[in-house]
């Protein structure tokens, strides 16, 4: 029996929504007719009731309205049950209208399909509303469509130029300012953060810099132009924003090789389209690089040296490409670079102090530009420096053509001759803080105006090689300390106001080879440990001052043959058989020539006139003519003696057969004599 009931439940719930009112007989007369395919319980009175049904024809699906109740007289009278019959007669109500009757409930199933309560005057529901569909359906389709426009607009607007606005307030008085452009969303994507915390130095923000600023200028194209388009957490964003730094201070576009990156048309101009460029290299063949600025990896623009493994930028090489500008500070921060060689540009200004915290830089070449002021102290903090060339800032002319026409030269200071000239770098730079570059091998400083004296602290930079310092304002002894440098190959100390004597062990300097301290107020003795440095090839000790102070305390100096060193030259030099340049003139020498120089068949230039060095030039010196000693170039006397009559009438201090050069020793005179 539960079973059976549980069917016709089911059965129940797959017809029409029941109706939710239950009225009782008393309000069946009011109450309005349902709809087709409903039910309506009707109490009997008592305890029970009964679900009624009324026989009407269904719905034929083509009409929303009911279909029409037969007549009374029509109607079949095979329904009966009990219930009131006030005002009803054969199950119809006086105006001739069917009422639902009830039935018994023993005689029917437990549920019975719903009997239809019709009013005449009841509308279709809304859902089954014919144009109520048609114009829904149109309302989607238009509120669909509005939508998809929108999206799209929106999606192409953030493709392009993104912006962010901002309510401006109409109220508000005009300002002096410039309003600021709307930010993009590369410029809120952290780069400019990520670039000024990282990379800017001295405290310099992008919000204070105009826009030719070249800072400025290579976030824009960081942000705009470039191609790689980098995001503020790429690895590479720091040095490649460095580079595109260095190409906007320092004039790409003048380059002589691979900065050009513009394409000029008849009509327009085209900023960063060049990609290729070919450089003609020593051996006469051109390679092919990337141009700066181009949409290439930086690694690939010419000059830039990067690690094969990471990528990491370790060098660069741009010698005589006319490079013209100020380095800037931010240089400093490519933290793993390890060579920078500029030589051979038109480069100007000052070295920036920063550039003392690189880390693992190795070398720095500078020279050949027009560089001035002083050579930062923070320098000497770059403790790993192996080779630091300044050299050539001073009187040096070197012109270069600026993309916009103006004309540089080096020899004025910045460049521009109303400066007036440039007198190169300058500072104490020899001096007490010297020895922190305790890895340095080679320091090239001549032709600038370094100042100050040669500090003992030399004596600390045990792996120096080379140390070429001339030209400059150096003042001072030579210290003793120099002589624990022996791996010291080069000393350049000329033209500069060094005075004294040489350290008397200069002897242990084992490795020297080449040793040039003319034109400087020298004297003293040639010390007995002098000749057994074995491994001179070049000694230049000619043309020793004589310097004193005028009236105006201003310094004067001129050569003498009356002051500088002294002695003879020891038999031992026969000890240097390396040795090819003895250059000994304009110093009061006396004795005569050893014939154990005739040992040192290298030999190709020897000046021993204007001193006091007297008698007759051996014969092994003469061989030497035979072998190295005679003019390779046709320019040059090889051999100077004084073995001209002296004073035109006297007789000469030497004599000499085979000397290329005799010359009068009161006068100054030489004439060639080969």
């Amino acid at each position: 029996m539960a079973d059976e009931d549980n069917k016709r439940k089911k059965k129940r719930k797959s017809g029409k929504k029941k109706s939710s009112s239950r009225r009782s007989n008393t309000e069946e007369e009011n109450a309005g007719l349902v709809m087709t395919g409903e039910a309506e319980y009707v109490p009997d009175g008592g305890d029970g009731g009964a679900v009624v049904v009324v026989d009407q024809e269904p719905f034929n699906g083509e009409d929303m309205s009911p279909a029409p109740v037969p007549e009374p007289e029509a109607m079949t009278a095979d329904v009966g049950g009990g219930g009131d019959e006030e005002g009803q007669q054969n199950g119809f109500t006086e105006d001739g209208l069917a009422v639902a009757m009830a039935v018994d409930a023993g005689e029917e199933d437990d549920y019975v399909y719903a009997a239809i309560e019709y009013d005449p005057d009841a509308k279709p529901p809304l859902h089954r509303n014919r144009r109520f569909r048609v114009y829904t359906c149109l309302a989607i389709v238009l509120v669909a469509a509005a939508v998809a426009v929108t999206v799209i607009y929106v999606t192409k607007g953030a493709k392009g130029v993104d912006e962010q606005f901002t309510d401006i307030n109409v109220a508000t008085l005009p300002t002096l300012e410039p309003t600021r452009s709307p930010l993009t969303n590369r410029e809120q994507s952290g780069i400019i953060e990520q670039i000024e915390a990282g990379v800017l130095q001295r405290g310099a923000v992008f919000a204070n810099m105009t826009v030719d600023d070249p800072r400025k200028m290579a976030l824009e194209w960081i942000l705009h132009y470039d191609q790689m388009q980098l995001n503020s957490d790429d690895v590479n964003l720091y040095q490649r924003y460095i580079l595109a730094l260095l190409a906007f201070s320092l004039d790409s576009l003048a380059w002589y090789y691979c900065g050009n990156h513009r394409m000029v048309n008849a009509n327009e101009t085209v900023d960063f389209v060049q990609e290729d460029c070919d450089v003609l290299a020593s051996t006469g063949v051109l390679e092919s690089h990337k141009v700066w600025l181009s949409s290439a990896d930086e690694c690939e623009w010419y000059g830039a040296k990067c690690s094969s493994t990471d990528g990491v930028l370790r060098g660069l090489e741009m010698m005589g490409n006319d490079l013209i500008g100020e380095l800037p500070p931010e240089i400093s921060q490519l933290r793993f670079l390890q060579y920078i060689a500029f030589n051979g540009n038109c480069l100007y200004g000052n070295i920036p102090p920063e550039m003392g915290t690189m880390p693992n830089l190795l070398s720095l070449e500078l020279q050949g530009n027009g560089l001035s002021g002083a050579i930062p102290e923070e320098l000497n903090n770059a403790d790993k420096l192996q080779l630091l060339n300044g050299a050539m800032q001073y009187q040096y002319p070197y012109q270069c053509a600026a993309s916009d026409g103006r004309i540089v030269n080096t020899i004025f200071a910045k460049g521009n001759p109303e400066n007036g000239y440039n007198w190169g770098l300058m500072g104490s730079t020899l001096g007490d803080n010297v020895n922190k570059w305790k890895s340095m091998k080679g320091l090239h400083l001549f032709d600038n105006s370094i100042t100050g004296t040669i500090s003992p602290s030399v004596g600390d930079l045990k792996y120096l090689v080379f140390l070429r310092v001339h030209n400059n304002a150096i003042q001072g002894l030579i210290p003793n300390e120099i002589v624990k440098l022996n791996k010291l190959r080069e000393v350049y100390l000329f033209q500069n106001g060094v005075f004294g004597d040489f350290p008397p062990d200069i002897g242990l300097m084992e490795d020297l080879e080449d040793l040039r301290v003319h034109e400087n107020e020298m004297w003293g003795f040639l010390p007995d440990t002098f000749w057994k440095l074995t491994k001179m090839k070049k000694l230049w000790l000619q043309d020793t001052l004589e310097c004193e102070q005028d009236e105006a305390d201003e310094w004067k100096c001129m050569r003498s043959r009356d002051k500088g060193f002294q002695g003879s030259i020891s038999p031992e030099v026969g000890n240097m058989k390396k040795l090819s340049q003895l250059l000994l003139n304009n110093n009061p020498l006396t004795g005569t020539l050893p014939a154990e120089l005739g040992n040192c068949k290298e030999l190709s230039r020897l000046h021993i006139h204007q001193t006091f060095i007297e008698g007759v030039v051996p014969t092994e010196i003469c061989l030497l003519r035979d072998e190295e000693l005679f003019d390779h170039t046709g320019q040059i006397g090889v051999f100077y003696a004084d073995c001209r009559p002296n004073n035109k009438t006297e007789d000469p201090y030497i004599s000499c057969d085979c000397c290329s050069d005799c010359c009068d020793h009161t006068h100054g005179v030489c004439v060639a004599d080969d």
